[in-house]
């Protein structure tokens, strides 16, 4: 089940990273480097923080009960939102950023991160067994 975790958990971080890539080539393309720039650090607003919820999770012992896995998510979500949180007023007012750009690039790792979980919400964990032929 860990080992099945662990393999979705990085495939969706290499599809965040894959849709913010793409972004940002797109909002470069069409609305020049300062957007495309925008988007990229957007995406990396929201790769970080997938990578640290992915990292809490990854540190779940195999004999742990359903009561730490809970805090374990609980814990890894509230720092997503911190660094995600932070990452926003750093590129929004520190760095003076496009902020359409920012939010496209973000807006692309949920998209990312939503495409990453289809294969688990339509059964790929589950499958049914195959019956033998007789």
């Amino acid at each position: 089940m860990f080992q099945s975790m662990r393999k979705s958990a990085m495939r969706l971080v290499l599809i965040q990273a894959a849709a913010g890539i793409l972004a940002g080539a797109f909002a470069g393309l069409m609305f020049g480097s300062a957007a495309g720039a925008a988007a990229i650090s957007g995406a990396g607003i929201g790769l970080a923080g997938s990578l640290f919820m992915v990292a809490g999770l990854l540190r779940v012992r195999t004999d742990a009960t359903p009561g730490q896995m809970l805090a374990r998510v609980l814990a890894g979500e509230a720092v997503k939102w911190a660094v995600t949180a932070a990452g926003f007023a750093v590129c929004s007012a520190g760095l003076d950023m496009h902020f359409l750009g920012l939010l496209g690039g973000f807006v692309a790792t949920l998209l990312g991160y939503w495409a990453g979980l289809l294969p688990a919400v339509l059964g790929e964990a589950v499958r049914p067994p195959v019956p033998s032929a007789r």
